[in-house]
């Protein structure tokens, strides 16, 4: 059953349940720290498709769709690589980050989450392109998805350089401003990326969204992260791990 708050993204949900013979569910959490997570792992026990989300979003019925969108690009791909530091990397992150006096845990912590910021984001601006073409009846809550998240992805441009290593937070900043770009483009706005313009990213993102909008239709996601860790220069501190 689709709740009102969530209907218009009935769409997606019906492609994610037809995909994977799979019912969605949708619970609530209101912990999360971000919008929405979608339980992949757990499908194949609990016989479902359970997406947790935060209830205090303004953009619920987006946050839904997307990760239905998510379960549906995994099952068409079905691929199993995962992005991960390598050992080498890590010990040399941690030299970095204890040189500015940061522990080996908390740089471990904050490389994981570039690691996840990498694995997602380009994957996500060639799915939320889709979704604003083939389901306009969430284009309303797609937009008050990017407003909602905009002044998050500013404030990485606030963070004062010394704090990580230079690049952690330029690769940062640099796909926050690809995400702001890929939501001026779909909302022929200026005013998602202008920040970013401002701080010389432009060449840059225009560059991590180029290689998302180039790419093949069905392009992997693989595919999609790789050419990112090529344009960030980053191969040398990510590798893709095959279960």
């Amino acid at each position: 059953m689709v709740e009102n708050n969530y209907q218009q993204a009935a769409g997606l949900i019906a492609a994610a349940e037809k995909i994977s013979n799979l019912p969605v569910r949708v619970s609530w959490d209101d912990t999360l720290n971000v919008g929405a997570v979608l339980h992949l792992s757990e499908a194949q026990w609990s016989k479902q498709l359970r997406i947790s989300v935060n209830p205090k979003r303004p953009d619920i019925p987006y946050l839904v769709g997307v990760q239905c969108a998510l379960a549906i690009r995994f099952y068409e791909q079905q691929e199993s690589k995962h992005l991960s530091s390598s050992q080498t990397s890590d010990d040399k992150t941690v030299k970095e980050f204890l040189a500015l006096g940061v522990d080996a845990n908390a740089a471990k912590t904050i490389m994981d989450g570039m690691g996840r910021q990498l694995r997602s984001a380009a994957p996500l601006i060639k799915l939320s392109a889709q979704i604003h073409r083939d389901y306009p009846a969430l284009r309303d809550s797609q937009l008050t998805h990017f407003l909602f998240e905009k002044s998050e992805g500013e404030r990485s441009l606030q963070i004062a350089a010394g704090i990580f290593p230079d690049w952690i937070l330029h690769c940062h900043q640099a796909i926050n401003g690809a995400t702001a770009l890929a939501a001026d483009y779909l909302f022929e706005r200026t005013d998602f990326f202008e920040p970013y313009k401002q701080c010389g990213f432009e060449e840059l993102c225009t560059g991590l969204v180029g290689d998302v909008t180039s790419s093949k239709a069905d392009a992997t996601d693989s595919e999609l992260v790789t050419a990112w860790l090529k344009r960030l220069k980053l191969q040398d501190r990510f590798e893709w791990i095959t279960p």
